[in-house]
């Protein structure tokens, strides 16, 4: 007799696949965060290409490693020589700079400062998960972005960043999902959800679920029925 799952084991499974794919992913980003940080410390004054240079090579390994979309440093104003706002940011298969697919950064960078992704880290001192989200800047697709803070002497010099697409998450998640299982964010909208009818970025009534596990340092939690 095959042994019976019970819905404790669901949202086990859930919670832990979700765990596991992002503690792997913030374990590089703050390998990428050590080594920005390391750069500002010796350089009074780092320029965008000076810090695209230091960067270029460990987003080439994050894109290698992980399912990602893209990822890279993005800088908190006022941290750059020769730039107030800079994404130092691979994207696609071709691994290219965000700012040579046609998206107007340098001196004419959009305001991402008061994007969730960067303003929570900035104001937690915390890594966090954003989304999901259509990410109009980069893939102009549905989006999770995990991002951890890049401290230098107390202060944050900027976030370590990675895009994962939705559809890459919901198919690494879907083994993990069973039952009547959703992954929802602190928003409280799905992320992922064994219910088909059940969208990703619906709004969500956790009280419409009688069991629920947090997830330790990430902004979900896994709820579910009997």
């Amino acid at each position: 007799m095959m042994p019976t799952t019970t819905l404790g084991d669901s949202l086990a499974r859930c919670a832990f696949a979700v765990a596991a794919y992002f503690g792997a992913l913030f374990t590089s980003l703050e390998g990428i965060g050590d080594k920005v940080g390391e750069a500002f410390q010796h350089r009074h004054s780092l320029t965008a290409a000076a810090l695209s240079e230091v960067v270029q090579p460990l987003a080439a390994d994050l894109l290698a490693e992980h399912p990602v979309v893209g990822g890279g440093f993005v800088a908190t104003p006022g941290w750059l020589a020769d730039r107030e706002l800079f994404l130092a940011w691979w994207q696609g298969e071709d691994q290219t700079l965000l700012a040579e697919r046609g998206v107007p950064l340098g001196h004419h960078v959009f305001d991402y400062t008061r994007h969730e992704w960067f303003q929570t880290p900035l104001t937690t001192g915390e890594r966090h998960v954003t989304g999901p989200y259509v990410d109009y800047v980069c893939t102009d697709e549905y989006v999770l972005t995990a991002t951890v803070p890049v401290l230098v002497d107390g202060r944050m010099a900027g976030v370590a960043g990675a895009d994962t697409r939705l559809e890459t998450f919901e198919e690494l998640m879907r083994s993990s999902l069973t039952g009547d299982v959703v992954l929802i964010n602190g928003h409280d909208r799905c992320v992922v959800a064994a219910d088909p009818l059940l969208r990703s970025g619906q709004k969500v009534d956790p009280a419409a679920y009688p069991v629920a596990r947090n997830l330790p340092g990430l902004p979900f939690r896994v709820l579910g029925t009997t």
